[in-house]
């Protein structure tokens, strides 16, 4: 049976306030989950060794693909991996190669890619994102959920259109960032899969824009009720004043096209 998606409202968010908090509860009472995070490599389409953490918890259990903003690193997702976890959802956050720092965490790939003369443009990040998703996919036998930030989450929208092995994407605050050669709103026009995106107040009117293609069965697009709202992956962690309505919405996301 097909399953629904609509456009997370204000007043729909309202409606499913009650329902969310349930849901947070429930994630609350499920205890400590014991984050067994390793360090491991894969290898990009064109050789690139990648650095990826891999937070694990069971080979029957799919992945979600956790991919860092421009100029960042895996360690973007340190904070907030667990309660990936918690949806019973293997992680592999993964240093791309258009990345830096973050939480005193190195991205170990753009060193290699620098220092081996690799392609650095969307081009070989596209090739990182799809060899992480190959990787996922032979582990589990299950389709990914890509989650990505930024410009990067701009990729993972285009990707998930075009890669099988992907079942659902959420872009926090992606955009045209590589505009006039490519536009994510034509490319991911007539998508036929789950998407949510995320994103301030400000951005949101352009976040629709950019999901105006998409049928509303399989397109979710939020902003916070409380406040502005933080851009990419900072919008999930406790700094945030607004963390929890982001999270709700994660929630619901996933509840609905699981």
């Amino acid at each position: 049976m097909q399953k629904t998606y609509y456009k997370i409202t204000r007043l729909r968010f309202v409606r499913l306030f009650l329902v969310g908090c349930i849901l947070i509860l429930s994630l609350g009472m499920l205890g400590f989950v014991k984050t067994q995070k390793e360090i491991i490599t894969l290898q990009s389409v064109d050789s690139l060794e990648l650095t990826a953490d891999l937070y694990f918890l069971s080979d029957t259990l799919p992945y979600i693909i956790l991919l860092h903003e421009q100029g960042s690193s895996r360690g973007e997702f340190e904070p907030i991996a667990e309660r990936f976890q918690k949806m019973d959802y293997n992680c592999l956050a993964v240093d791309i190669r258009n990345g830096g720092n973050a939480n005193f965490i190195s991205n170990e790939t753009v060193r290699r890619s620098r220092q081996g003369n690799y392609v650095l443009g969307r081009e070989g990040v596209e090739n990182d994102i799809r060899s992480s998703i190959d990787y996922c996919f032979i582990k589990s036998g299950k389709k990914v959920v890509l989650l990505g930030s930024g410009a990067t989450g701009s990729l993972c929208l285009k990707l998930s259109k075009e890669m099988n092995e992907v079942k659902g994407v959420i872009a926090l605050s992606p955009g045209e960032f590589y505009a006039p050669l490519l536009s994510i709103q034509d490319t991911i026009s007539g998508m036929q899969k789950p998407v949510l995106i995320a994103s301030t107040q400000a951005e949101f009117p352009y976040m629709e824009q950019m999901l105006s293609g998409i049928d509303d069965e399989y397109k979710s697009a939020f902003q916070p009720e409380a406040n502005e709202g933080m851009r990419g992956t900072s919008a999930l962690l406790p700094s945030n004043p607004s963390n929890g309505e982001y999270w709700l919405a994660i929630l619901l996301f996933f509840k609905e096209f699981k």
